[in-house]
């Protein structure tokens, strides 16, 4: 609060005044000059009394100091020394949960939890040497729920005491969300770590491509840094598969799908190809495709698997067709020249041209069953 040195002036010569008035009203014995000291007095009391009203009444708050306890972001002072609030602001309070009064019975560790104490009064001891300082810190409300804030501090005083001016912004959405983020990313490398696929990144708009694990054990390609990861991506597609490949990406990006699946066959650093399925995931902004994330898969061993498998079922649907057509024509043949032979030999030109047909019908049949062996091999 401060006082004009000139009403001060004034008011002092009022008072002398006013003293002076008194005495010549009390030596006074006419009426008249009575009648008027009185009315002077009253005059000069009442100008004496509106005087000093106005020196001891607060001023208006500065328009500086209305933009401080209006602001927005909770703002506080506190002793350097005993570390208790001295001021805080409007958004301080509404922001912990404290009234003003309640505030100033605080100190500065009432707002942290214990297990942050230490590194608290460590920090008091090592940054509040009159140096500006910023850090982000977690605070705690009236309430007992903790928010982390993002702290802005330098020295100052304050009715005459050394002090610190502290603004706290809360970034309490934006330090989770960094967290989140962060754990995100431990187990997405964890995971990449844990299987051998090939997963990218790949930029839609610049056509950059990020390849995270998977590329060396999978197809044993060493990528170079200059190379460029797209156009080596389809170039490595194995040509017959290329066109389907492209067509399907194409197609999948114009109707806006967020997912693709495509099986393709994929060159090796050995120039022999394998079989993949890749799968990704496609974000848009504004309907534009921006983000393509993907897997690789190495299915090759399924494939050939799944080819063998359908290899051998022909194979045996082969030998079924076998021993149900032609191994029943040769063993019907010699069912039947054995009924016709001449038991009592009475007859040696017929059971000698049987005996030929016999040894026809049983060569056929051995050819027969060395079909079945080759055949059965070759599904071994």
């Amino acid at each position: 609060m401060q006082r004009s040195p000139i009403k001060i002036a004034g008011l002092c010569l009022l008072f002398v005044i006013i003293v002076i008035n008194a005495y010549l009203l009390t030596g006074s014995e006419s009426s008249t000059q009575k009648t008027w000291l009185i009315l002077n007095e009253t005059v000069l009391c009442s100008a004496f009394l509106l005087l000093t009203a106005t020196l001891i009444r607060k001023q208006p708050v500065s328009q500086f100091e209305n933009l401080y306890i209006n602001h927005p972001i909770p703002m506080w002072i506190y002793d350097k020394d005993t570390l208790r609030f001295l001021f805080v602001n409007e958004a301080a309070c509404k922001k912990y949960g404290y009234t003003h009064q309640e505030f100033l019975a605080l100190t500065i560790k009432d707002i942290r939890e214990n297990e942050e104490l230490d590194a608290l009064m460590e920090n008091v001891r090592d940054r509040c040497n009159g140096a500006e300082y910023r850090g982000i810190w977690k605070h705690r409300r009236k309430n007992g729920e903790n928010f982390f804030v993002e702290i802005y501090a330098h020295s100052a005083y304050y009715q005459g005491r050394e002090a610190r001016f502290i603004m706290a912004k809360d970034v309490d959405d934006q330090v989770r969300a960094a967290k989140e983020a962060h754990q995100l990313g431990i187990r997405y490398e964890l995971l990449a770590q844990a299987t051998n696929d090939a997963l990218y990144d790949r930029n839609l708009i610049t056509n950059e491509v990020l390849w995270k694990h998977g590329l060396e054990s999978m197809f044993q390609h060493p990528t170079q840094p200059d190379t460029d990861l797209f156009v080596w991506w389809k170039s490595n597609i194995h040509p017959a598969d290329g066109p389907a490949v492209m067509a399907s990406l194409d197609t999948c990006l114009q109707n806006k799908n967020s997912s693709w699946s495509q099986q393709y066959r994929f060159r090796c650093s050995d120039g022999t190809f394998k079989y993949v399925v890749d799968r990704a995931f496609i974000i848009y902004e504004n309907d534009r495709p921006t983000r393509m994330i993907g897997i690789v898969q190495d299915i090759d061993q399924y494939v050939k698997q799944a080819v063998r498998l359908e290899k051998q079922n022909k194979t045996l649907r082969e030998i079924a067709w076998i021993n149900s057509h032609e191994i029943r024509r040769p063993v019907v043949s010699i069912l039947s020249i054995t009924n016709l032979f001449d038991k009592s030999n009475q007859d040696v030109h017929l059971n000698s041209r049987l005996m030929e047909w016999l040894h026809q019908s049983t060569r056929q049949l051995d050819e027969i069953i060395h079909k079945i062996e080759h055949k059965v091999k070759s599904i071994e």
